[in-house]
C-alpha cells in the first residue's frame, strides 16, 4: 500500500513538473529571489492576441525588487518575428519616474528597438536609521500601436516578440539580469489581420436574450454597405436590420474583422461579437439615447 502511494505521489509530482515554466529548480527559485533584475510583471506562456488596428497595448516592466541606484536602471529591447515596425505596428516606452508616477517622459521606438529608465522614487528607513531605496512604483511601460495604414494582410497574423536585451546599473554600469529565471524577458504577441474576405450578405434566423431566457424573434437580414454610405472606406461594413425585443427595431451597422464583429463610432450604439465555430453569429448590443438605455444579445444563423 505504502508503495501504491509512493508511486501516485512521483507520477503526480512528474505530471505538475510538465507544466513547469523554468528549465530547472535552480531557476525557479532564482525568480522569486534574484535582487538585481527587471523584467515584464507578466509572462506570456502563449502569444498575447491583438487586432490589427486595436488601441495600443501596455506591456508594464518592473523592478521586481529595488535596486540600489540614484540614477535608474537603463534597460534596452528590441522586436523579433515578422510583424513589420512601422507598417505592423509602432511603439514607445513610457518612463513613470516621478512621485506620482505619471507618464513624464515618452520615447519612441525605432526598428531596432528602443532604451527606457526605470528610476528608484521613494526610500524607507530601517529601525538603525539606514535608509534603502524600494521597488514601489518602479515600472516603466512598453507601448505597442498595432496599425492598419498599410495592414497586417496575412490570414494567420503576425508575430511580434518584445524582449529584453540588456540593462545596467548607470551609477556604477554593472550588469543587471533582464528576466526571472527562464520567464519574464520577452513578451510574444500575434497581431491578427482584419481585411479577412467577408460575406455575409443574407437573412439570418434569428433569436435574441429576453427576461424569460433566449427567444425566437423574427429574421434579420445583413447587407453590405453601398459605398455612397461608406465614404470611409470601412473594411467589411454591413448594414443589419434588427430586432430589440419589446423596444422597436434598431436598424445599425456592423464592421467583420475576420470574423469577429464590432460597431462603428455610433452616439447611440455599441456593439462588440463573434462568430462561433459553427458558424453563428453572436451580437452584443447596447442601445442608449439618455433615456432608454437597453442591452440585448442577438444570435444569428444564416438561412
Amino acid at each position: 500500500m505504502k508503495r501504491l502511494l509512493y508511486i501516485v505521489i512521483v507520477s503526480i509530482s512528474l505530471s505538475f513538473q510538465g507544466c513547469e515554466l523554468y528549465d530547472t529548480y535552480a531557476d525557479e527559485v532564482n525568480a522569486e529571489f534574484i535582487g538585481s533584475t527587471v523584467s515584464f510583471e507578466t509572462a506570456t506562456t502563449i502569444p498575447d492576441s491583438v487586432r490589427e488596428n486595436s488601441i495600443p497595448l501596455s506591456l508594464e516592466v518592473e523592478m521586481p525588487y529595488a535596486i540600489q541606484t540614484s540614477r535608474g536602471v537603463e534597460v534596452t529591447y528590441e522586436f523579433e518575428g515578422d510583424a513589420t515596425f512601422g507598417t505592423d505596428f509602432t511603439a514607445k516606452a513610457i518612463e513613470k519616474n516621478d512621485a506620482n508616477s505619471s507618464a513624464v517622459v515618452e520615447k519612441f521606438a525605432t526598428a531596432n528597438g528602443g532604451t527606457f529608465i526605470i528610476k528608484n522614487r521613494e526610500k524607507t528607513q530601517d529601525e538603525s536609521g539606514e535608509q534603502s531605496f524600494t521597488n514601489t512604483r518602479n515600472t516603466a511601460t512598453i507601448e505597442i500601436s498595432p496599425l492598419v495604414v498599410q495592414g497586417v494582410d496575412k490570414p494567420n497574423g503576425k508575430t511580434l516578440n518584445v524582449v529584453l536585451t540588456k540593462a545596467k546599473n548607470l551609477d556604477d554600469n554593472t550588469v543587471v539580469t533582464v528576466g526571472q529565471g527562464g520567464i519574464k524577458k520577452e513578451y510574444n504577441l500575434l497581431i491578427r489581420d482584419i481585411h479577412c474576405p467577408s460575406d455575409l450578405d443574407g437573412t439570418y434566423s434569428a433569436q435574441i436574450t429576453k427576461d424569460e431566457g433566449i427567444v425566437d424573434v423574427p429574421d434579420v437580414t445583413i447587407t453590405k454597405t453601398a459605398d455612397s454610405s461608406n465614404p470611409d472606406n470601412i473594411w467589411g461594413l454591413y448594414e443589419i436590420s434588427n430586432v430589440a425585443g419589446d423596444l422597436q427595431d434598431i436598424p445599425f451597422q456592423i464592421i467583420d474583422q475576420c470574423g469577429e464583429f464590432l460597431g462603428p463610432s455610433d452616439d447611440y450604439i455599441t456593439i462588440s461579437g463573434t462568430t462561433s465555430s459553427d458558424g453563428k453569429i453572436s451580437l452584443d448590443v447596447l442601445f442608449s439615447d439618455g433615456i432608454t438605455t437597453r442591452q440585448w444579445t442577438l444570435f444569428l444563423t444564416k438561412n
